[in-house]
């Protein structure tokens, strides 16, 4: 039997997503003691245990199945966002959502399009379902190529997705540019994770455009990305569409839990978000006085720093050397670039020290 023969064709080929390496893979690596990791590569709350979200956990009954159309969840979550219970349905992470609204759309051969540089998850979960994607680069700035996208359109083409802010770059959408998209009747997905970061928002936009669909995350702002847990907003026959298809227990009760819990604690949290953009500002402004670098500048909690004539793999070599993980990226556009996520005080006090000693 020769198993080969038995995947799908198109599975074969799909290169795989990389995420972030645990903490104690990297302490392993840098033979430092997992207390020592720096983590800034993942965009995760480093305040952790601080923020004293995991309290509840032992009081779970985990003999029983969570509820399989999450009312409380989604009860909470609309008075939450000043939306209707009904447009707002919770999912394993993002991550989940974009996979099943993609499994909605897209049929075999339908075309995604997917604005490089940007979040991978996109083009992934299209190309499992065994769609095209059009790939459109952003330009310079990284703000979006709207007549590029538009005259890339065939009738084959069903969606797009877009990150406001975007990850790595940190930009956000421009209003007038979104509503031309959703002119065009695209499917368009405005995947707004790091919202609590900027308070700049397209869901009031929903109101009027039926094929429009936001994605938020719990996994940054609330530091509860180990336990997977985002949701959807959109207009109810969308939501209908993804509270059919989902898995019926999605939502593990741990993660409904800490999630109610995160909500009633926002005002604390939201004090946390405000400390992690001062420390995003604090290394802008550091290696803004270095010479020949760029940061672009983030409406989110990292930033994208172009290293010029610098070599960013010596820059990320030589800081991880000193426990200080950050995220590079293959893609052609930001290749000598590597985004840096904001941390702790103390986290980010150390970093600077790090590069003050080799960036001049």
């Amino acid at each position: 039997m020769n198993l080969e023969n038995y995947f799908r064709k198109h599975i074969k080929n799909i290169p795989s997503y990389e995420g972030v390496d645990p903490s104690y893979k990297l302490a392993s690596e840098a033979g430092i003691q997992e207390d020592k990791v720096i983590k800034l590569n993942a965009n995760e709350n480093p305040f952790g245990k601080e923020l004293g979200l995991g309290k509840k956990l032992s009081e779970i009954n985990i003999h029983e199945y969570p509820d399989p159309l999450q009312k409380n969840l989604r009860t909470t979550l609309a008075t939450y966002t000043g939306r209707k219970y009904e447009e707002i349905v919770a999912g394993s992470g993002s991550d989940e959502l974009i996979d099943l609204l993609i499994r909605i759309f897209l049929e075999k051969g339908d075309i995604l399009i997917d604005v490089q540089p940007t979040f991978g998850m996109y083009e992934f979960s299209a190309q499992i379902q065994g769609a095209k994607v059009c790939s459109v680069s952003r330009r310079d700035d990284f703000e979006i190529d709207l007549d590029t996208i538009l005259h890339s359109v065939s009738d084959k083409t069903k969606m797009i997705f877009l990150a406001s802010p975007n990850n790595p770059t940190g930009n956000i959408l421009s209003e007038p540019d979104l509503v031309k998209l959703l002119q065009s009747e695209l499917i368009v997905v405005i995947d707004e994770t790091y919202y609590e970061f900027c308070n700049i928002s397209f869901s009031h936009l929903i109101d009027k455009y039926e094929n429009l669909i936001i994605l938020r995350s719990f996994s940054k702002w609330s530091g509860l990305a180990g336990l997977r847990i985002g949701y959807a907003i959109s207009n109810p026959k969308v939501i209908e569409k993804l509270i059919l298809i989902k898995q019926p227990y999605n939502i593990n009760s741990a993660a409904e839990t800490v999630a109610l819990e995160a909500i009633s604690k926002k005002d604390f949290l939201l004090e946390k978000v405000k400390i992690l953009l001062e420390q995003r500002d604090k290394i802008f402004e550091f290696l803004q006085k270095k010479t020949d670098i760029k940061i672009y500048p983030s409406y989110a909690n990292f930033l994208l720093v172009d290293f010029g004539a610098i070599d960013a793999n010596m820059v990320f070599e030589t800081l991880a050397k000193n426990g200080i993980f950050v995220r590079k990226f293959s893609h052609p556009m930001i290749s000598n670039s590597l985004r840096i996520s904001s941390g702790t005080p103390e986290q980010i006090r150390i970093l600077l020290q790090v590069l003050d000693k080799f960036i001049k």
